[in-house]
């Protein structure tokens, strides 16, 4: 039996006038975020592709932590174009795309859902319905100017897992809506409304900040950061920063930590 994916000619079609211009799809792959960079660190111009998988064998996401892509999973991973002034908000790449699959499911679903720092997307009482990964190349300017490069943007969109595939704490699109639900639709509604969030990146930071905090499961709340060096800071999540960073009040003041930075942020029981 073979594995099922999103159509590609409709896909390719329903994103007709947005920055996606090459929708490739593949039913099993390594890791699509590897793929593309790999195609970026051999020369190969791929801004304004998509790389689509059912299936991942050697997926990975934050830390180099593996990436499992179960039954009833899609890998989708987006190149990017990084102008040179806005590699400093490199940060707000995987918040924006959290917009993008809340966007998206409220679309298909009309459900809300929030958003938790810095790249699982959640379903209120139900459990994890995306995560997300974005991974940067740094290209010289041909002519010695100011370097920009490449963000591949990947994510992981649960679209319906078989009960006992995956963990207790995830959760599926299809478990939110009513009948059938058809993986090149919901495709096709995250793709729009990633094109749309990053038509306000990097110039409307404050746009996406504000929407961003309205749907954030994590500021206003008790959280606990591990840092490097496990080192652990107990506060309150107050903001989200211009490039993207959690700033959290602790006992010994104010703390603002990148993704990279930070090893996990739980909530603080």
């Amino acid at each position: 039996m073979g594995i099922d994916v999103p159509d590609q000619h409709t896909l390719a079609t329903a994103l007709t006038g947005t920055r996606w211009t090459r929708i490739e799809v593949v039913a099993e792959t390594g890791s699509t975020n590897a793929d593309l960079l790999g195609r970026i660190d051999a020369g190969e111009t791929v801004d304004g592709t998509v790389l689509i998988s059912a299936k991942q064998t050697s997926g990975r996401g934050r830390h180099a932590r593996v990436w499992e892509t179960p039954a009833g999973q899609l890998a989708v991973s987006a190149a990017v174009r990084v102008r040179p002034d806005a590699i400093v908000h490199l940060g707000w790449l995987s918040l924006l795309t959290g917009l993008a699959v809340h966007d998206a499911v409220s679309e298909v679903a009309g459900t809300a859902l929030e958003l938790k720092w810095p790249n699982d997307v959640l379903a209120p009482g139900r459990g994890k319905l995306a995560g997300i990964l974005s991974e940067f190349r740094l290209i010289a300017a041909p002519d010695g100017g100011p370097a920009g490069g490449v963000a591949v943007i990947g994510t992981g969109l649960n679209i319906d897992l078989p009960a006992g595939t995956a963990p207790n704490t995830a959760a599926s699109i299809g478990d939110l809506v009513d009948g059938a639900l058809d993986q090149t639709t919901v495709a096709a509604a995250y793709l729009r409304g990633l094109s749309e969030r990053l038509d306000a990146w990097p110039d409307r930071i404050a746009e996406l900040a504000e929407t961003y905090r309205e749907v954030s499961a994590t500021l206003g709340s008790r959280v606990r950061l591990l840092l490097p060096g496990d080192v652990e800071v107990i506060g309150d999540a107050v903001d989200i920063d211009d490039e993207g960073r959690i700033v959290v009040d602790g006992p010994e003041g104010r703390i603002t930590a990148s993704a990279g930075d930070v090893t996990h942020l739980r909530p603080a029981t």
